[in-house]
Formats: C-alpha cells, structure tokens, sequence
C-alpha cells in the first residue's frame, strides 16, 4: 500500500514538471507525503531510494546527451539527487511522531531544509525543485520576493500536507491529556473540527498566496524603459563540431544582429559562447612563445569588436571566451560576455561558477595528462566577481549559464553591485543549451529564470542558443519568447527596476535554521540512546517516564 503512494508520489512530481507540465498535481505531491509521513508502519526507505532515482534518471536525463560518457555523471549525479527525499521523509516523520511536531510545520520545514542542501552541497543543483512547477503561474509564486523559491516550495507543501491529513489512518492513541488551558481542544467532542482545521488553513494559506500575488501583480510604477534584443540561436553543439561549424554559428548570428538592429534597441545580446573570436588578454606583458603580434596589433584586434558594434549600430553584449595569458605555459580560458559599443570595448564578466565536468574536474591537478575526462572537459577559470554592464541609462548585472540555478548568487551579484554604487535594474543570462537536443532541459532552465526575476525584483533577458531566448519582467511574466528549435531576435521592452526585497534583506537564513532542524532530527532519527528521545505516551506501548524505554510487556 505505502508502495503505491510512493510510485504516485514520484510520478506525479514528474508529471507536474515539463514536458507535461500539469502544474496542479505539484499541489497533489505532498498530499501523498504526508500519508507516508503519519503512516505508523516503518517506510522501507531502500524503495524510497530507489523510486528517487528513477525520478531524477527521468527528469535530468538530458545530461547524457553532449557525449556517451556524459552518461557516467548522469547516473552519479542521480544517485546523489536520490538521498534527499528519504533524508525528507525520515527528518519529517522523526519530527511528527517523536517530537510531535504539526505536520504542516514539519513537513514543509524539512522540505526546505533538505533543498537548501541541495542547493549548496558540491555547487548546487536546483533543476527540477517542487516549486518549478509553478513558474507559469505568477500569482502563485510573488511570495519568492519574501522568502524565495523556498517559501513557495513551503506553501506548496503545507497546503498539501493540510489537505492530506484528512485521509484517514489509524494512528497509535494518546493518554488522556492533562487538564490544561487546551483541553477542550483535545477533548472527544472537537475531533471533527481537528480533522477540519488541517485542510482549512491550507485553502486560508493557498488563498492567501493568491491574494498576495494578484496585490504584487497589479502594481504600477513609473520607471524607464528600455528596448532589448536577446538572440536565439537553434544550432546543436558537439564535443567535436566540424570545421565548418564555427562559420555557420557566426552567419546565423550576424544575420540576427542585422535584424534585431532594425529595431533601435539599446542592447543586443549574444548567447554564450557563440561569438568564434576569442578575446586575447595579456598581464605584465606576458604573451606566448610563438604570438609575435605587437601591442598596436593586439590593440587593433581588440577595437574590431567595437568596428563590429559601429556596423551594426547598437551596444552588444558578446558571448565567448576570453584567452588570459599570464606568462604560463597554456593560456587561462575563460567563459566570458563582453560588452561593446562604438566607443568602448568592455567592461567584461567573466563566469564564477563554473559546471563541474563540464567546465572543471575536481583535483585535476592529480589525474595524468590522458585521463579520458581531460580530453572530454576542457577546464576553464572562474572569474573573480560581479561586473555592472550599461544598458541604456542604468545598469545590468549578466550571469551565464547554469549560474541562474544558483540563487543565493543571483542575490550576491546584485547586491555586490549596490554596495559599489552601480545598482543593477536588469538581469541578464546567456546560455548554451544546443547540448542538449531541445529536451525539457530548456523548460526547466526557463523555470529558473522566472524566480530570479522575483526573489530580486528585477526584469530578467535570457538569450539562449538551442533553448529559450526570453523577456521576463520583475514580476516573473514572460513578456516575449522564442520559438522551440527557432532562430530569431527576441525583442522587447522592460523597465528598469530598483532591487530592494524582503529576500534582498533576509537572504537565506530562514532555510538555514531549516536545515539545522533536519540535522538534528537526522541524529535522532539514526538510533541515539533511547533514553535521549522523548517519551511518547502512547497506550499501546506503555513508556518509562524516568528512563524512556518501553517497559517489559
């Protein structure tokens, strides 16, 4: 019986997240939780384990497409995914039935606890959260401006676990209480309301949510506006693209430069990595053995992308690599996004969170020169920190890639630059994902975006190559977007916001204490002495008081 509940459970989170996308059965998840949770017979949590991990194989499989050893990371990183929801339903039910905590504080208070690992352990992977489901429907998910995508997960968990709780079990009975000033709450004649109470604050929680959205929704305010182009590219890439290949990415985005610039914007943006010239950067004068360019000619190969920026007649922001060469023997590459206009080249972000076996492997330092994953990753550099971009009259912070996933960067971007005087009103992404053939990589990907917008009150631009290119507003609506597997200029206006939320101030310390609580439940959920844990007075098994072990009989 418990065995169904979990296969629905895992299915029905599947089913609520793309392709399918049925958004309300996200709500119906935790419903079947919290029967797993208050159930008295001991969950078997090697099944759990495992109908985890098929969840992830079906969710995150598009891992395994850049290359057939790609597979190997899909399968490691599926088996790490797979610890956190036996990790949630253990703390959850040491919470409920040992510490008698509410379940509808318990529940959504080990969710939490247990995402904030997630997103932080080994750094982080946020793909596929509980709330993602939701990124289509705004008044749902304005609350992020207060406690982030967490606090949207919390919601959805407690208003399931409410709604939950009236299915019936039969759960070990209590020892009469104590008279107290909640007697009367406890008492036979209030069990129908008890049962009650549960799923009606969950309706009061859901509705409440609504009616902070729609307020946040229909909010105005007078703030400049700026035309933006983010391309979209429909160029598949490979770990060994033919020699031809660069020319085609180049033909295909200069064609669409031409055309976003019919529209007078104030900045066209490149996706990642698709501009084939490298940036050259020297320090100290270092340069290698066999570059024989002098300064003026190094000076000259710079200017050419702003000549490329005067053609077209509006600022770019390029995706492409940068080449640092500090006097080492191979030059630092790294993942980069240039500004330009007619007058400067620069400034340029270079990207700080970098994706492990994709951009890096950990102690590489220690593998021979011929291991089969340096011959698949080349390595790059993290850059140093967050750079303001101009755009119009204001500024943009830009992050690339799978840094949208990470939100407590997001948050450090933003206010990284407030501190120094240059408040970001615009959030912009470039991304690559023609790694992974059209899958619902791109859906989920979008689905990060739409939160980052309103944890940080900012209008967010994605342009992307083999996914969505996208206009978001700070609210989390998706103005303008492309077309699945099109090549096309997505334009359109925004407003520059000022980043100033709850989120902003608070940050992520209410997820933290989240996961202090699932830690401490963890070491007595795993077989402290007895006599540590507190007595539970049920009749059914009579209880110690002095040592808080079952009594012989």
């Amino acid at each position: 019986m418990l065995g169904a509940f979990l296969f629905l459970a895992m299915f029905f989170y599947w089913a609520s997240l793309p392709p399918l996308g049925v958004w309300p059965l996200a709500f119906v998840v935790p419903v079947l939780w919290t029967i797993l949770i208050r159930h008295p017979s001991a969950l078997k949590y090697r099944y759990v384990y495992v109908a985890t991990f098929a969840f992830w194989l079906a969710s995150i499989w598009w891992i395994a497409c850049p290359h057939p050893l790609t597979a190997l990371g899909l399968i490691a990183l599926a088996a790490f995914l797979a610890i956190y929801w036996p990790l949630f339903l253990v703390t959850s039910r040491v919470a409920v039935h040992r510490f008698r905590i509410p379940l509808m504080v318990a529940a959504p208070l080990c969710w939490v606890g247990c995402e904030f690992l997630r997103n932080h352990l080994f750094g982080g992977f946020s793909f596929c959260a509980l709330e993602h489901a939701l990124y289509l429907q705004p008044r749902f998910l304005q609350i992020a401006d207060i406690g982030g995508g967490y606090l949207v997960a919390a919601m959805i968990v407690a208003v399931g676990t409410g709604i939950g709780m009236l299915w019936p079990i039969k759960e070990p009975t209590m020892k009469e209480p104590r008279a107290s000033a909640l007697g009367w709450w406890k008492s036979p004649g209030t069990q129908h309301v008890r049962r009650l109470a549960p799923p009606l604050l969950s309706i009061t929680i859901l509705l409440a949510t609504a009616f902070y959205g729609n307020i946040r929704l229909t909010e105005s305010d007078e703030l400049p506006t700026i035309r933006v182009a983010a391309l979209q590219g429909n160029i598949p890439v490979t770990l060994n693209p033919p020699l031809k290949h660069p020319y085609e990415v180049l033909e295909q985005f200069t064609n669409l430069t031409a055309k976003a610039a019919a529209d007078r914007p104030d900045l066209i943006i490149w996706p990642e990595t698709v501009c084939p010239y490298s940036f050259l950067e020297l320090q100290n004068g270092a340069k290698p053995e066999d570059f024989d360019w002098t300064a003026e000619q190094l000076a000259d190969h710079q200017a050419e992308f702003g000549r490329f920026a005067q053609s077209t007649g509006a600022p770019l922001l390029l995706g492409l690599s940068t080449l640092r060469f500090d006097g080492k023997s191979q030059p630092q590459r790294l993942n980069s996004a240039l500004y330009v206009d007619t007058k400067n080249v620069g400034p340029r972000y270079d990207k700080v969170r970098l994706v492990m076996f994709g951009e890096y492997i950990p102690f590489s330092w220690l593998l021979p020169d011929d291991f089969f994953l340096k011959s698949l990753c080349v390595e790059a550099t993290p850059g140093e920190k967050p750079v303001a971009i101009p755009v119009g009259n204001g500024w943009a912070v830009v992050n690339i890639c799978f840094e949208s996933t990470i939100p407590h960067w997001i948050r450090e971007q933003v206010l990284t630059l407030k501190r120094q005087g240059t408040p970001p009103g615009l959030l912009i992404n470039i991304s690559n994902d023609g790694w992974f053939w059209f899958s619902q990589q791109i859906d989920q990907h979008l689905a990060t975006h739409v939160f980052r917008a309103i944890e940080n009150g900012l209008p967010y631009i994605t342009a992307t190559n083999g996914g969505f290119s996208a206009v978001i507003d700070k609210r989390g609506r998706i103005q303008k977007i492309g077309i699945r597997r099109a090549a096309e200029a997505v334009v359109g206006e925004v407003k520059l916001a000022h980043p100033d939320t709850l989120y902003h101030r608070i940050g992520d310390w209410p997820p933290f204490v989240c996961t202090i609580f699932i830690i401490l439940f963890t070491i007595f959920g795993a077989g402290v002495p007895a006599k540590l844990l507190p007595c539970r007075h049920l009749k059914t098994a009579s209880c110690n008081r002095t040592t808080g072990t079952k009594s012989p009989d």
